[in-house]
């Protein structure tokens, strides 16, 4: 299965922020494409980005090479001896995945993120949660669903 993350920061106030995503994609090394709003597949009408709003829709990846994240968002531990960028600790990497995140929203000052995290390109369920709650829910997601939750998580930041 492949591991998906698409999804928009919503209501950004940071006037240079596609420079500012283009450096934490840098810093992180991952993959991190501006996409259209048609891309936001299984996103429903009450999910959609406000086209009124100075909005940045995206898929992130682990490579700027790669249209899937599949080692950030993989909860499987690796042998420690695998060649990769990432560590062998599946929550390590959702570690890693939460701190991109975090640096997305803090950085863009945007009111909220809107995404999903999925291995099957389906969004079985949706969730509303605030900023500070991120790690803690993304954290029991995952360890509940032993990898990616399949869940639409909008992320309120004000």
């Amino acid at each position: 299965m492949n591991n998906y993350i698409i999804g928009y920061l919503a209501k950004i106030q940071c006037t240079n922020y596609k420079m500012v995503l283009n450096e934490i994609a840098k810093k992180y090394d991952i993959g991190l494409k501006e996409i259209l709003i048609e891309q936001l597949f299984q996103f429903t009408e009450k999910y959609l980005p406000n086209k009124n709003q100075t909005n940045f829709i995206f898929s992130m990846s682990d490579d700027p090479e790669r249209e899937e994240a599949d080692y950030l968002m993989d909860y499987l531990d690796y042998a420690p001896e695998m060649q990769s960028k990432f560590p062998s600790s599946g929550k390590e990497r959702l570690l890693i995945l939460i701190s991109i995140l975090k640096d997305m929203v803090i950085q863009s000052k945007c009111s909220k993120l809107v995404i999903s995290l999925t291995d099957s390109g389906y969004i079985y369920s949706y969730k509303r949660i605030k900023f500070n709650q991120l790690s803690e829910v993304l954290l029991d997601d995952f360890e509940k669903n032993q990898g990616a939750p399949d869940t639409l998580y909008e992320i309120i930041c004000e």
